[in-house]
């Protein structure tokens, strides 16, 4: 047992505020052990009724939210925990020094993003008139929960406990928790089903969980992985089916089901997701395609007279009632069926084609001069802002736009900021649009932008991952919100808007979704080394468990993560960096009962994939300039496609033939087929009876598209082959279900 020390001083208060750090004694099987250590920090006051008092929530990132009673800073920290058993808690320290006649500011508790902090009175409590240290637990556990493949808690160590009768403040030190599980006792959130272990989560674990590393040992990281699920109304299931296809194609393994299979209600689609969880373990991805009405979004029930709808709850698929960390990422299409197509079409080109130039780099932080004090890390919505600028600009991107009301020097113009000026940058082209503030279900307060001007921008080709830290910008169960705009935006009959927008469905907490908007920040600059995240939903929903881990006491983070609704595909890959290519080659032709392609590449870590008729056979990781694909035994003579992708790459998209087995190319297996002259000067023709050809490719023997028709004449078709370097090709002719594979010459 460690000793116990009390010290009664008088001191100069310029010692009384601490950062804080934690680290890892023991992990054993039953028995956890964490030291937390304090650090001098620099302290601020506040001025009320003229006499200063010590304000924790200028000089902290987190703070007691219980209104009236002191506000205190308290530090989380994650541990993963035996799946079996009740958690129990014992906790030593090196004893306290007691500061004397010392005043602290209350806290005006959580506050919703209606409210102005600086506008409400700072009162007084019960706990004033109490003689009695607050808040009284130096350690507590929160309740255990469930991580995909993990079962997890929370420790929150409250170092410092004061006494407001007799103004004494204690400042504990060196606290160690053990947390020690007895399996002969009955848990919490125990842990019953073991998963299949997914890259996508190794890097979580080791993010989330101080002793992630004792338990696991270091993961050795690849990009991120999973399949994807989608459910859509069935109406919309043809509109949607090119997603599909692109993700299979480019290695997410991804299921389509309708709502007439999934079920209607939120209780129906949800035990539909956890019965395909069972099965398909490697589920990460959730799309939603259709709007409330047709896939409805999950009620928690009624707070403050709000109704707290839920998305996030279809990836919540382990773990108790209260149990908010989510095995799979969600994301939501919404809208009719031509808002559907241009979302897809959206998507498709962000991921497959993108826009050249520098606009992925470029970023707009839009804020409020509001919340000094009161938000996360005590920041004012502008200073989070500019600081998110700073770490941006940092990792490389080339302009991060200030746009914030007041004056507050630096790019940010005097005055406040209006549509007239944000309109244009957004028009020009960004990358990313982060905006803190006041909001409504149709419009950021700060800059009055709005729905009308999305609806008129002409950014096309050009799409921001937008995150909304504002009220009802994700409001969508009754009328259409703002970040549905983002999505359904068009000009000129083509995708404009965002390639995924981020809004809160009810009245949005005001410090805690801030640490997500900070956390999404340090994941898109990359600046955890055993931690990047390259998706979308991957960046959205790890920063949302960062939250919940730092809020582990205040019940309004569980509402902003049960109330965030992602309006995007969550697989989509997120571009800050200028698109790059990448070189690959392979094979022209593969022999039927091929198991193992080689393919080369010249970029290290991308990923090769191959599919058949849009299934997904198998994909393999670029390392030192090959990628070895393993697939089933080809039965098949369909040609394979071949993708490869990577963050900020442009994606290769080739093919392979399938021949007979003797590994030449069949020629002319369709009867009625000429093909002439071969070999070919200028032109090549290809004339045709009785048959109707869907299709015709020309290929290099690399498998790289370089021609290719679907409007096909009635009898005849004329190949320009001058254009193309002389050297052999391949021909590919689709026709009644069946594949004409050719060899064709160019001089």
């Amino acid at each position: 047992m460690k000793r116990r020390l009390t010290l009664s001083v008088a001191v100069l208060l310029s010692s009384l505020s601490f950062s804080q750090d934690f680290s890892l004694l023991t992990s054993t099987e039953n028995v956890i052990s964490v030291n937390h250590q304090l650090q001098p920090n620099p302290e601020s006051y506040t001025d009320i009724d003229g006499q200063p008092y010590l304000d924790f929530t200028k000089s902290h990132k987190v703070t007691h939210m219980q209104l009236g009673a002191p506000s205190l800073p308290y530090f989380c920290e994650s541990v993963i925990v035996p799946n079996k058993g009740k958690i129990n808690l014992n906790i030593e320290h090196d004893g306290y020094i007691e500061y004397q006649d010392v005043d602290v500011a209350p806290s005006k508790g959580s506050l919703k993003r209606n409210i102005n902090p600086s506008e409400l009175a700072y009162t007084f409590g019960e706990a004033y008139n109490t003689n009695a240290f607050f808040p009284g637990d130096i350690a507590k556990t929160g309740t255990p929960y469930n991580l995909r493949n993990t079962r997890g808690v929370t420790i929150a160590v409250s170092p410092y406990q004061y006494n407001p009768v007799t103004k004494v403040l204690r400042v504990y030190q060196n606290i160690q928790t053990n947390i020690i599980t007895n399996d002969k006792e009955t848990g919490k959130n125990e842990l019953f089903s073991q998963y299949k272990q997914n890259d996508v989560f190794n890097t979580v674990y080791d993010r989330q969980y101080l002793n992630s590393g004792a338990v696991f040992g270091r993961y050795t990281t690849v990009e991120e992985e999973g399949e994807m699920l989608v459910i859509a109304k069935d109406a919309f299931i043809n509109e949607i089916q090119p997603l599909v296809d692109w993700k299979n194609q480019s290695g997410i393994k991804t299921t389509i089901i309708g709502t007439s299979t999934a079920g209607s209600t939120d209780t129906q689609i949800k035990a539909y997701i956890e019965n395909f969880y069972a099965t398909n373990p490697d589920l990460v991805y959730i799309l939603l395609v259709g709007d409330h009405g047709t896939v409805p979004s999950h009620t928690y029930g009624n707070s403050g007279g709000e109704q707290l709808w839920s998305d996030s709850y279809y990836g919540q698929l382990t773990g108790g009632a209260n149990d908010y960390y989510p095995e799979a990422f969600v994301g939501r299409f919404s809208g009719n069926a031509g808002q559907i197509t241009t979302m897809v079409n959206r998507t498709l080109e962000y991921e497959k084609t993108p826009l050249t130039g520098n606009w992925m780099t470029k970023a707009i932080g839009l804020a409020s001069d509001e919340g000094q004090g009161f938000g996360n890390d005590g920041e004012a919505d502008w200073q989070h802002a500019r600081n998110m600028r700073t770490i941006l600009m940092n990792y490389g991107y080339t302009t991060v736009h200030e746009f914030y009301d007041g004056s507050h020097g630096g790019a940010d113009a005097p005055g406040n900021p209006n549509s007239s000026i944000i309109t244009p940058v957004v028009n020009a082209g960004i990358g990313l649009f982060n905006y803190t503030g006041h909001g409504d279900q149709n419009s950021c307060v700060t800059g009055n932008y709005s729905s009308s001007h999305i609806n008129s921008s002409t950014n096309n080709g050009a799409y921001p991952y937008v995150i909304s830290v504002a009220c009802n910008n994700g409001t969508f169960t009754s009328g259409t919100c703002i970040s549905e705009t983002w999505l359904r935006a068009t000009n000129a009959n083509t995708p404009t808007g965002a390639i995924a927008a981020c809004g809160s469905s009810i009245l949005m907490a005001w410090a805690e979704p801030m640490q997500t908007q900070d956390e999404m920040t340090e994941l898109i600059a990359e600046t955890y080394t055993t931690n990047r995240k390259s998706t979308l939903g991957g960046i959205f929903y790890n920063a949302q468990m960062s939250m919940l881990e730092d809020y582990n006491s205040s019940g309004s983070s569980e509402e902003v993560m049960q109330t965030w609704v992602m309006f995007g595909d969550p697989s989509t890959i997120f571009r800050n960096k200028v698109t790059m290519n990448m070189a690959v080659s392979h094979v022209a032709s593969v022999p039927l009962a091929t198991t193992s392609i080689n393919v080369n590449c010249d970029t290290d870590g991308a990923k090769i994939s191959i599919s058949q008729d849009n299934v997904l056979l198998g994909f393999g990781i670029a390392s030192g300039g090959t990628a070895t694909v393993n697939i089933p035994a080809l039965t098949s003579n369909q040609p394979l496609t071949v993708v490869g992708t990577k963050q900020n790459f442009s994606p290769y998209q080739g093919s392979i033939a399938v021949t007979d087995g003797s590994n030449s190319i069949n020629e002319n297996p369709l009867e009625g087929i000429n093909i002439y002259p071969n070999p070919a000067s200028s032109k090549l023709n290809i004339e045709w009876d009785d048959i109707n050809p869907t299709s015709i490719e020309l290929r290099d023997l690399s498998g790289k598209i370089i021609y290719s028709n679907t409007t096909i004449p009635d009898s005849k078709l004329t190949i320009t082959t001058s254009d193309f370097a002389s050297g052999i090709y391949i021909l590919q002719i689709k026709a009644n279900d069946k594949l004409n594979t050719t060899k064709v010459v160019f001089n």
